[in-house]
């Protein structure tokens, strides 16, 4: 895609954007740089927006969020962003009961949308193009993936939209 492409789609995406869960992507994105760590709340927040059309699934992993103190959160989210390895930092925040691997990939976008996107099953068919549930070790793949087919000017959560946007209305997914 190109700049017109990316901005094009990226815009889809957000004229589709839940009017729900926007504001929870908006409150992460200008709290967590400076609070450095999650709290319980906050990642009850995630798991909501991650899995908002899944009730279920949702309401089973948010149970397994509280089954830990708010402190755990705190500590094992601070100490995931203290570094600067993606397969680290996902591994890290799996450490906490309910939270899986595309989950971590919503907490480290909302935290640095910049250097951060949202991975999952269809990012990863769109962009290593493979039919499959999204692993550790392919999301600092699908991060140079997108890094590279940035044109400029974007972050990689706008690139991400765009790529993941087209996917859906290709596709007929993810449309809860």
């Amino acid at each position: 895609m190109d700049a017109d492409d990316i901005r094009y789609w990226s815009d889809r995406y957000d004229e589709v954007y839940d009017d729900d869960l926007k504001p929870i992507e908006e409150r992460l994105n200008e709290t967590l740089p400076d609070q450095q760590y999650l709290t319980q709340d906050d990642l009850e927040d995630v798991i909501w927006w991650k899995l908002d059309g899944q009730k279920g699934r949702r309401d089973r992993n948010i149970e397994k969020v509280n089954t830990v103190p708010d402190e755990f959160i705190q500590r094992v989210s601070e100490a995931a962003f203290l570094i600067d390895d993606p397969k680290v930092q996902l591994k890290t925040l799996r450490s906490i009961p309910g939270i899986g691997g595309a989950t971590a990939t919503v907490v480290l976008a909302f935290y640095d949308p910049e250097t951060y996107a949202v991975g999952d099953r269809y990012i990863v068919h769109e962009l290593l193009e493979e039919d499959r549930r999204m692993r550790v070790t392919d999301y600092p793949k699908i991060l140079a993936e997108l890094r590279d087919r940035n044109p400029g000017g974007f972050d990689l959560r706008a690139v991400e939209k765009a790529y993941y946007q087209r996917y859906r209305d290709e596709h007929d997914v993810g449309m809860w």
